[in-house]
């Protein structure tokens, strides 16, 4: 709550010098008095809306106007001290009093997860900027969260500083200062893990990063308006303003009537003429829909195509006709073919014959009329008759041709007796009296002659009168043609007149309307003085509650976009300046990476939704999203590399690195702690340093060289053995070998001296002839005492000397380096000492003891040696 307060601070002031409204400043100040409270909620449901609405109409009239003179003001510069003793406990994991020399340059801080490096940064926290984010986002109370949880109660952590020869003092906490200080690895955390979700997360990105992620969602808490939560229009003065619209609706129908109905009229006459050109549209009306009991013409069509259509039998004399002819000309045909086929009555007999024995001439052996065997027959019956059948063969077609008459002639029969059967089915159903007129016998199924033939005294014959039948079911089915097309006009007519109904029923509904409408508003203005007096002084009474909650409207209207402007502008803010410093950092970072792989240019977003877009060195044409192109190790170091830039611009007197280096991995912390101890970004700055990774900061002990190592403050928080209190070694051994190898020799160890001098060298010359590698050709040829064996130290030490000896005139700084080898060689290689350091070997049983001046000589080198490698690698610093 602590960062919410102090950024809304810092919008207050923003706010006094821009131009707005007394009131909105007056609501600004009853949120910054309400903002534990506001802070609570959020917009969901509208809860903020509803918390603040009765806030505002208690306090807005009689509250003050924040001014900026009221609120710290953060300085370009913070004020100039260094950091000296930090007392803590009993705090979070301090159980007890502990006390921390803070008054050096660089102060290390390691030790396993969970032995209380955390509670050590969250005491400084507290000391510096009066808060802990941790608590803040994990929303706990401060007091509850600084408690010990076992002793339920914490004292605040003291922090003294030093201005210039002044005495040291407790600082005073101020997070508008201060807040630029630490560097924390759930920040570093964060920035990653927002970086690869949607852009709608990655507006946070930069808040985060800062760490006003809690102010940015306070701010984004506020509902866009307080409309649905204040009474902006009170029942009675809205049912007031109702029935005075309603009113003067009223007093408009009634003047803009004729008018209308004078229009309504034109539209009835333009419609009549369209139904019935030249008549009224009362007649036109009465024509197409009645009127009294004369039905209209739509009804009596509707009548007409209701009734039930006839059938058609389709029964024509014709037919019969034809169908007669059809039997009488197969009969005469077939008639004709019989006499032909008389005529030949004989060879018809020849034939039968001949079919008959042809029939029996498969397997036959003998005459089939004698007996006689066929081999001694005059003439073969087989072969008589199969030759006679071939003489016959028109005989054959003929009588094919008489069948085929014959069955011509059946099937004209049948098709007449049925045609004559549905005559006399179709003149059952439409001509009866015709049918009985008739007097026609019953149909056999065989059509006899007498059927067709003229009876005695000229009557006529059954067939003549079923033709004469046939002709009145003909006549009627005529009737009915006439009749069907009839209806199908009558159905086109009703399309046509259709629509017209429907046109006549909307004007009459529209007229209807329009008098209703007419009647309605002459009865509103005889009634509406006497009806509304009660209502127009319960109106008059809800005038101050309006005016009130309207002033609050207007004033959070003003107020909110102020501060989402604010909010908008903090990127742009918090990042200003920083590109050049930023880009830097972050390839310093990553020295180890391609040269092409380096940023050329960097452009950190000056608006929430601008994005951070990067262009590298081996791509100066081009520009990336560097939340898309960059891996999440790369993103880290460009967090670490905003934030440790916003430090150095905020010229702040010192860092807090919170176990920033377990956030980076591996491959890049070489890169960061070279950034941070080597390259001069930090000079001037006290640093403190936690981490867990004890390897990495035994590394940084030894590189950084026995002077600056020997000028290094450490704590080391060890695991507790089941008291849970928090055990801190406050003078942990230095990890430097030079300094280790001295302090052996001071206490006449030369065995230890001699343990840690062979490291001591062995990195020594390993940061000598890189930086002889990167100048020149870094090749030395070293010799093995067999295969597989590693070089002997005294061998790689005489190479070197020698190698580094020959540019001593190009590189005349190089010259200590020399002469530094040149005493450690000095000493002979086949010695006591020079065995020890070649093989490595710490606990073999020595038949003599080491030279103590030899040792001395040693120890001396590489102290000599260390100084002047430390100076080649960092001129700047000699």
């Amino acid at each position: 709550m602590s960062s919410i307060r102090s950024e809304y601070q810092r919008f207050l002031r923003d706010l006094d010098a821009r131009e707005v409204s007394d009131d909105a400043r007056r609501l600004a100040s009853v949120v910054y008095e309400h903002l534990d409270a506001l802070a609570e909620v959020g917009a969901t449901r509208r809860a903020r809306s509803t918390r603040l609405v009765p806030l505002a109409v208690r306090h807005l009239a009689a509250a003050a106007t924040h001014r900026a003179a009221e609120f710290p003001v953060e300085h370009e510069a913070p004020p100039a001290f260094r950091l000296q003793q930090l007392t803590v406990g009993p705090f979070r994991g301090f159980m007890a009093q502990e006390t921390f020399d803070l008054s050096h340059d660089i102060t290390l801080v390691y030790g396993a997860n969970g032995t209380g490096k955390s509670s050590f940064c969250e005491a400084v926290e507290t000391a510096m900027l009066g808060t802990i984010s941790e608590a803040v986002a994990k929303r706990v109370d401060l007091q509850q969260y600084c408690n010990n949880a076992r002793l339920r109660r914490h004292v605040r952590p003291v922090l003294t500083t030093r201005t210039g020869e002044a005495e040291a003092a407790a600082l005073v906490a101020d997070e508008a200062e201060f807040r630029f200080c630490f560097i924390e690895k759930n920040r570093l955390d964060d920035f990653a893990r927002i970086a690869a979700r949607t852009p709608g997360d990655q507006r946070q990105l930069i808040a985060t990063l800062f760490g006003v992620d809690q102010f940015n969602d306070f701010v984004r808490g506020f509902n866009q308006s307080l409309d649905e939560s204040l009474t902006l229009a009170g029942p009675c003065a809205t049912q007031l303003k109702a029935r005075r619209e309603q009113l003067a609706t009223s007093y408009q129908v009634i003047k803009d009537f004729p008018e209308k109905l004078k229009a309504h009229e034109a539209a009835e006459a333009a419609l009549a003429e369209r139904i019935r050109p030249g008549q009224t549209y009362a007649a036109a009306y009465a024509w197409l829909l009645g009127a009294g009991e004369a039905i209209g013409r739509l009804a009596a069509i509707q009548t007409i195509i209701d009734e039930d259509g006839p059938t058609i039998q389709d029964v024509t004399r014709e037919r019969l006709q034809y169908l007669l002819a059809e039997k009488q000309r197969n009969q005469e045909l077939a008639s004709e073919a019989t006499l032909k086929l008389s005529a030949r009555a004989q060879e018809v007999s020849y034939a039968q014959l001949y079919q008959a024995v042809a029939a029996l001439a498969e397997g036959a052996t003998t005459c089939p009329a004698c007996g006689t065997d066929l081999a001694h027959v005059h003439a073969n019956p087989f072969d008589r008759a199969a030759k006679g059948l071939k003489e016959l063969e028109e005989l054959a077609v003929l009588q094919q041709e008489l069948r085929d008459l014959q069955d011509a002639h059946s099937q004209a029969s049948m098709t007449l007796r049925t045609e004559m059967a549905r005559t006399i089915s179709a003149a059952r159903a439409v001509a009866p009296k015709a049918l009985e007129e008739a007097a026609l016998p019953p149909l056999p199924e065989k059509l006899p002659d007498d059927w067709f033939a003229e009876g005695a005294n000229g009557v006529p014959s059954p067939w003549t009168r079923l033709v004469t039948v046939a002709g009145e079911v003909e006549d009627k089915d005529t009737k009915g043609r006439l009749k069907i097309a009839d209806r199908v006009a009558h159905i086109e007519e009703r399309k046509t007149l259709e629509p017209l109904r429907l046109e006549v029923e909307a004007l009459r509904t529209r007229k209807d309307t329009l008098q209703g409408e007419f009647g309605a508003a002459q009865a509103v203005i005889a009634a509406f003085d006497e009806a509304n007096s009660e209502l127009i002084k319960q109106a008059f009474e809800e005038e101050p509650v309006l005016r009130l909650h309207f002033r609050i409207k207007t004033a959070y209207d003003a107020f909110l976009p102020a501060l989402e402007r604010y909010l908008e502008a903090l990127p742009a803010k918090l990042l200003q300046g920083l590109n050049e410093q930023a880009k830097a950092l972050y390839n310093a970072f990553n020295r180890g990476d391609p040269p092409g792989d380096l940023l050329h240019a960097l452009s950190l977003p000056q608006a929430e939704n601008e994005k951070i877009e990067v262009v590298f060195a081996g791509e100066q044409n081009r520009r990336y999203d560097a939340l898309v192109i960059l891996s999440e190790g790369h993103i880290r170091c460009l967090g670490l590399a905003i934030l440790l830039a916003k430090n150095i611009a905020q010229r702040c007197p010192a860092v807090i690195f919170d176990d920033v280096v377990n956030a980076i991995d591996d491959d890049h912390r070489s890169g960061i702690w070279r950034t941070f101890f080597e390259d001069g970004h930090l000079d001037g700055k006290q640093v403190i340093l936690t981490s867990h990774a004890q390897e990495f900061l035994d590394r940084i002990q030894q590189e950084l060289g026995a002077a600056r190592a020997g000028q290094i403050k450490r704590f080391k928080f060890l695991p507790h053995a089941g008291e849970h209190e928090l055990n801190v070694d406050g003078d942990p051994p230095t990890k430097n070998y030079v300094l280790r190898a001295q302090e052996a020799l001071a206490q006449d160890e030369r065995r230890d001296a001699l343990r840690h001098s062979r490291p001591a060298i062995e990195a020594l010359t390993d940061q000598l002839w890189r930086w002889f590698g990167n100048r020149v050709d870094g090749r030395l040829e070293l010799k093995l005492a067999g295969p597989g064996m590693p070089w002997e130290l005294n061998n790689k030490c005489v190479k070197l000397r020698a190698a580094v000896g020959r540019i001593t005139e190009q590189f005349p700084a190089a010259a200590p380096a020399v002469q530094a080898l040149t005493a450690l060689t000095g000493v002979a290689g086949n010695s006591i000492e020079w065995g020890y350091l070649n093989s490595g070997t710490h606990d073999a049983v020595r038949g003599h003891e080491f030279d103590g001046a030899t040792v001395r000589n040693i120890v001396e080198a590489v102290g000599a040696l260390d100084a002047a490698v430390t100076a080649l690698r960092n001129p700047a610093r000699r």
